[in-house]
């Protein structure tokens, strides 16, 4: 192990045995030399290592902070979002419908769901808060012709779940996703929305998700503050989906 390890290894014990919480400040650089024993130099890189990932923050000319902790991520987990995060008892989790609109598919979107192009859709836009804070950015788009009056459910509940609706309402439920993963610099909306600044990152996760007759019945973009989460990823045995798609069927 080297120097510069060990004294990441030292911070986070440090912190383990301090006992301390989210938005803690740590001792200064000086006062880690001192305690450590290493230079000002190894004590930075390790400080900057933490940062990046988003166990410590560094914000200049006021000191180092413990940051809040990941929250498990498991978005290969069928049902709404929440199904997906390993959330304690001292978690919340909120809901705003930021906008339901009926609109035309565009020619991509016409593709992933297997409609015609300029079939009518809706386009629902919801944003999430982890302990009150902008985490998550979701936009679900849904082809009108299953879920027709849609608009209705989400006026008298705008938190309700869209999954739980979807199967509830329409006999939609989803069996199987196909997502890819990318993690990109935040773009104008995502710093509106996350509050994320210029130099930070984000995840986002893009989908198709499938009824029991492969019927597509939601285009999915999911964007994360990839400081919060760590995300997990799992799969079924390609016997185990056929099985589920032919009771299903």
């Amino acid at each position: 192990m080297s120097l510069y390890e060990r004294t990441i290894s030292f911070i986070l014990q440090y912190i383990e045995e301090k006992k301390l919480e989210e938005g803690a400040k740590l001792p200064t650089e000086p006062e880690l030399v001192a305690m450590a024993g290493v230079s000002m130099v190894t004590v930075r890189r390790a400080l900057a290592e933490l940062a990046a990932q988003g166990i410590v923050r560094r914000e200049q000319g006021r000191g180092t902070f413990l940051n809040r902790s990941r929250v498990s991520a498991e978005t290969t987990r069928l049902g709404g979002l929440r199904n997906g995060l390993s959330l304690d008892s001292s978690s919340s989790l909120e809901t705003r419908l930021l906008g339901l609109v009926r609109r035309d598919a565009s020619a991509d979107e016409s593709g992933r769901l297997a409609i015609a192009k300029g079939a009518s859709i809706w386009e629902v836009s919801r944003l999430r808060l982890l302990n009150g804070r902008p985490m998550i950015h979701e936009v679900s788009v849904i082809p009108m012709i299953l879920a027709p009056d849609l608009g209705a459910y989400f006026e008298s509940d705008p938190k309700r779940s869209l999954y739980a609706t979807l199967e509830a309402a329409y006999g939609l439920r989803e069996v199987r996703e196909e997502q890819s993963l990318v993690c990109r610099r935040p773009n104008s909306l995502d710093k509106k929305l996350l509050a994320q600044p210029k130099s930070d990152w984000v995840v986002q996760i893009s989908g198709i998700s499938y009824s029991a007759r492969r019927i597509p019945i939601d285009s999915f973009r999911i964007v994360f503050d990839a400081k919060g989460f760590a995300f997990r990823l799992s799969t079924a045995p390609a016997s185990t989906m056929a099985a589920v798609e032919l009771a299903e069927s």
